[in-house]
């Protein structure tokens, strides 16, 4: 895809910069950027930036949406991961010009291999929010609250389907149930029962549970990978400040206190019990099953 004559100027000005290394184009149109009226460029820069820069320009009566990321923060991203949406464009998006050849390619390549590191603490995350909007969707059938139910329910799905996506070593993209409906077409039916079935609301949410219910307990010992290989690292208990605290954990919005109390049940991990001399009681601790 060759960009418009009119705006060659312009790419020519970003080539001479000298922080610029490569500029991509999204086709055009595109859903991930809707009512746009131009082109959007994403320019990589080589220097640090906390957020992306985004600027509307208008280039020979050309309306041009810019977005600045450094590769800085594409590098974090790759081993922390990164915006869905911003995987996705990153994939699509045409290489326009590049300081080094192959950078963009090795880039995109880089983007669709999930390290395994990352994969176990990603599908970790998810399966512990999906574990927290199973607990309320069966809370709420029971106090009779179809509605809030159901949305969990939704919230529920959207994390088995990252879980399934990261299971794949992939990254989520914008377009998750595409994704989904690739890796496992059964749990892309659930969803479109879910959203288009003609029975009873509430029928439909019980056949989910089930279904959830299910998979949560044989994928369990997979999905906690990440929790039992960092409490490895350690001899004798944890405290459970002591996990939350941990920076593997501290800022991953793991669910852990939830996902504590399910490997409890599991007998995946046990608990023991710690004097507290400032206290006069004992605080209850965690430690793998042998």
């Amino acid at each position: 895809m060759r960009p418009d004559d009119c705006i060659q100027s312009y790419l020519q000005t970003l080539q001479k910069r000298m922080d610029v290394v490569a500029v991509l184009m999204l086709p055009d149109p595109d859903m991930l950027i809707p009512s746009r009226e131009g082109l959007f460029m994403l320019a990589v820069v080589n220097h640090p930036q906390a957020e992306c820069v985004t600027r509307r320009l208008r280039v020979a009566g050309r309306m041009i949406v810019e977005q600045q990321i450094s590769n800085w923060k594409l590098e974090q991203g790759i081993l922390r991961g990164l915006d869905e949406r911003l995987v996705t464009i990153i994939q699509k998006a045409d290489v326009i010009w590049e300081k080094r050849a192959g950078y963009v390619t090795q880039i995109k390549q880089r983007l669709s291999r999930l390290p395994e590191e990352l994969q176990k603490k990603f599908i970790c995350i998810e399966y512990s929010r999906l574990l927290r909007y199973f607990c309320e969707t069966k809370e709420c059938l029971q106090r009779g609250i179809k509605l809030d139910a159901y949305h969990a329910m939704i919230m529920s799905l959207h994390s088995w389907a990252r879980c399934i996506v990261y299971e794949a070593g992939r990254q989520p993209e914008a377009a998750l149930w595409a994704q989904v409906k690739l890796l496992d077409p059964s749990v892309y039916k659930l969803y479109e029962e879910l959203s288009v079935s003609a029975e009873a609301l509430d029928k439909r949410i019980e056949l989910l549970v089930l279904a959830i219910e299910f998979w949560m307990s044989s994928a369990m010992k997979e999905s906690v990978r990440f929790i039992i290989e960092l409490m490895e690292k350690k001899e004798g208990p944890w405290r459970l400040a002591e996990l939350m605290n941990h920076p593997e954990i501290l800022h991953s919005q793991i669910e852990l206190p939830l996902l504590l109390e399910k490997m409890l049940q599991r007998s995946l991990i046990r608990e023991v019990a710690l004097y507290v001399e400032e206290l006069g009681c004992e605080e209850l601790c965690f430690i793998l099953s042998e």
